[in-house]
């Protein structure tokens, strides 16, 4: 079995996962449009390409696939998530499964008002959300919404525009010049991120790992516990299956005195996954497996909880192509 990451960017870690032979893969391809993406010179052989809005973009990734008898791709980026699950069908056809969400669940998942809204539909808890001023006006004089607030781009991702805001004559300002962001009830309680892992084959949740976050920087978790709750475990698994949801999940959750609402949903490898390989949770085991059309056995819940993770920095060397 030979896998093809895209956009490995710094991603190292999950390149060497995939790269121990226990997991089943035999060679791991890699491609960034930058040279000087470091998880590319850890695969067994990589390729710089365009960005993937250029015009020939997925006939360059179809054709390494096919020089490298590539037989999983696997995308890395949000945007890039919905683009290959759009073409799913070219990539089946040359025989390479893309392990990728229905891009109805991609989509609606990028959304974060859409998803709140389809959250609350199915009797979900979440964070009060407004999508303008004039709503968080209205919500906040029935009781719904309260400062201090955060202010987030709609369609962003990591920690990348968000900003807590304390004031209305603030909040009014910035939604002015920030159209395109959602308004959000501030979370005062402690923050947890779930990797997930749906089976491709049975369309179930078989893994969920949960860390409580410890500290978090550029939006990703630095510092993290391993933490067990069988309430939380059920939440998890009722809200992914509202979605049509594949492969590596990552969800992040707030609980505020003492209930849990979940926050977004990302269907994509999180950053904070190292933490959940350490403590023995291997997704690219689970995505061989399905590959190799074998189901997977649920493992919800089987690690130890009060392992910590502690990111640390790493450099490595290379002379530019």
């Amino acid at each position: 079995m030979n896998i093809l990451i895209l956009s490995c960017g710094t991603r190292n870690l999950l390149v060497r996962y995939f790269k121990d032979k226990k997991n089943g893969f035999n060679r791991v391809i890699g491609t960034d449009c930058s040279q000087y993406a470091p998880a590319l010179y850890e695969t067994d052989s990589h390729y710089i390409v365009p960005t993937m809005n250029t015009p020939g973009y997925l006939d360059i990734i179809l054709g390494i696939c096919k020089k490298e008898c590539i037989n999983v791709v696997l995308p890395l980026q949000e945007d890039e998530l919905f683009l290959i699950a759009s073409n799913k069908k070219q990539f089946v056809n040359q025989g390479v499964i893309p392990v990728v969400s229905e891009p109805s669940a991609i989509e609606l998942c990028r959304d974060k008002y859409a998803m709140f809204q389809h959250l609350k539909k199915h009797g979900l808890p979440v964070m009060e959300t407004c999508r303008s001023f004039q709503e968080f006006q209205s919500a906040a004089a029935a009781g719904y919404m309260r400062f201090p607030v955060f202010l987030k781009p709609n369609r962003g991702c990591g920690s990348t525009g968000i900003q807590k805001i304390e004031a209305p004559d603030l909040l009014e300002l910035v939604c002015k010049y920030n159209e395109d962001s959602i308004i959000q009830n501030f979370a005062d309680g402690e923050e947890y991120g779930a990797d997930i892992f749906v089976d491709s084959i049975t369309g179930k949740v078989v893994s969920v790992f949960v860390k409580q976050k410890l500290r978090m920087r550029a939006g990703e978790t630095e510092k993290s516990l391993s933490f067990k709750d069988e309430e939380l475990f059920h939440l998890i698994k009722k809200a992914v299956a509202t979605l049509s949801l594949s492969g590596p999940i990552d969800m992040d959750i707030f609980r505020v005195n003492g209930r849990y609402y979940i926050s977004e949903i990302n269907p994509r490898f999180g950053g904070g996954y190292p933490h959940a390989y350490e403590c023995g949770i291997s997704f690219p085991q689970m995505i061989c497996n399905n590959a190799l059309g074998n189901e997977n056995t649920d493992t919800t819940g089987h690690y130890e909880a009060g392992i910590c993770m502690l990111k640390y920095t790493d450099l490595m060397t290379i002379k530019p192509e």
